[in-house]
């Protein structure tokens, strides 16, 4: 049967064998184990309805493998391109900031610190424009610390 596709897979010798590699060695994620079978029915001459009823993915996902592998090679079939995504908000000089506010004595008039002072605190002193509640939280508690229980803060002997 003639190949109706615009993007025609035709992988070299060594492409094969890494495919192979790839959908029989289980050290890969099951997204890039899916590409590798594609690439390898695509190669074989299968349409993409049946390599996507196959592999268990979308006509648009195989064409889409298709279409990149013709343009950027065989990595950028199997592997997603980095995301550049939105940055973090707590950097570690930030980090660094809050923890050593959180282990000190709390402000005047409170009696430890909760996590809405340290947000202020952290707005205050400029380390930050906006941050959530359980960004601090999550940061605090994944180092052990919980200012809000008073055994927890280490105060100074000054």
């Amino acid at each position: 049967m003639k190949n109706p596709h615009k993007h025609i897979v035709k992988l070299s010798n060594q492409e094969y064998k890494q495919l192979q590699r790839i959908t029989r060695s289980g050290k890969h994620n099951a997204r890039v184990i899916k590409r590798a079978h594609i690439m390898l029915k695509a190669h074989t001459g299968y349409i993409d309805k049946d390599i996507a009823v196959h592999v268990g993915v979308s006509k648009r996902t195989v064409e889409r493998i298709r279409k990149n592998y013709i343009e950027a090679g065989l990595d950028r079939a199997l592997y997603d391109a980095p995301r550049p995504g939105k940055s973090p908000i707590i950097t570690p000089k930030v980090e660094a900031h809050l923890v050593a506010i959180a282990c000190t004595p709390p402000p005047e008039g409170a009696a430890r610190w909760t996590l809405e002072l340290l947000r202020e605190r952290l707005i205050d002193d400029k380390m930050v424009t906006r941050i959530s509640l359980n960004a601090i939280d999550e940061h605090l508690s994944n180092r052990g610390i919980k200012p809000w229980r008073e055994k927890n803060v280490v105060h100074s002997r000054d």
